[in-house]
């Protein structure tokens, strides 16, 4: 998914001299067949892509499928430009940028690393993270405060999402999608909430569910589906 994006990553260290220009275009995520998002933008996501969710050791993410090829988004033309009037995620918005987390950081704490091979690197009107006495220029603090900012959420997307399994209201599923006569696309290793499991629960989970905010990304998952159209080229 979004590591699809990064092909040399370097940790972004103290006094960094790199000067980073403005993304021009998009050709870097052509790749991305899904994308992780937060519950802050499932709302504009749900508009737009199909939004289930993938388990890894972390435990439950959203995710943004963006084509029904693992390597290939739909979204992006041969000239590097998003569709016109489609909402782009969070985790490509920060780009060249991703935040990781080191093995020794404290709980919430995140470093971030930038992509060595991205083609805005030192160019002419690139602006440095750092100023000369080391501290944030009003450029790295902008990014810091974006990659701080998408990090706690995807991070409360996680917790919304232990209440989901513990619930039991995750549930693998596999799709094939596909016009009629051609070629049919299948989408493994993904979860979905199922609308009976939903409706089953107590009032006491409900009211549960509906306070963490993890009804309302339901909600969005659940109207989503409704994009699948979108993923066939």
């Amino acid at each position: 998914m979004i590591n699809n994006m990064f092909k040399k990553p370097f940790p972004l260290k103290l006094g960094d001299k790199t000067k980073f220009a403005p993304v021009q275009n998009f050709k870097f995520a052509k790749g991305v067949g899904a994308v992780a998002i937060n519950y802050l933008e499932s709302n504009e996501v749900a508009k737009h892509y199909p939004i289930f969710f993938v388990k890894d050791v972390d435990g439950y993410s959203p995710i943004a499928l963006l084509g029904l090829d693992r390597n290939r988004n739909l979204f992006v033309n041969s000239g590097g430009e998003w569709k016109n009037g489609r909402y782009i995620p969070a985790l490509i918005r920060l780009y060249p940028f991703a935040f990781v987390k080191q093995a020794d950081s404290k709980e919430g704490e995140i470093s971030i690393a930038y992509d060595g091979e991205y083609e805005g690197i030192n160019s002419p009107d690139g602006e440095p993270f750092f100023k000369e006495n080391g501290e944030l220029s009003p450029f790295g603090e902008k990014v810091k405060d974006f990659a701080e900012e998408t990090f706690k959420a995807l991070r409360r997307t996680q917790e919304m999402l232990k209440l989901a399994d513990s619930l039991g209201l995750l549930s693998p599923v596999d799709i094939t999608i596909g016009k009629e006569g051609e070629k049919q696309y299948k989408v493994t290793g993904v979860f979905q909430v199922e609308g009976e499991k939903l409706n089953s629960l107590s009032d006491e989970h409900l009211l549960e569910v509906t306070k963490s905010g993890l009804l309302h990304l339901i909600y969005n998952h659940l109207d989503s589906a409704s994009n699948f159209g979108n993923l066939i080229s």
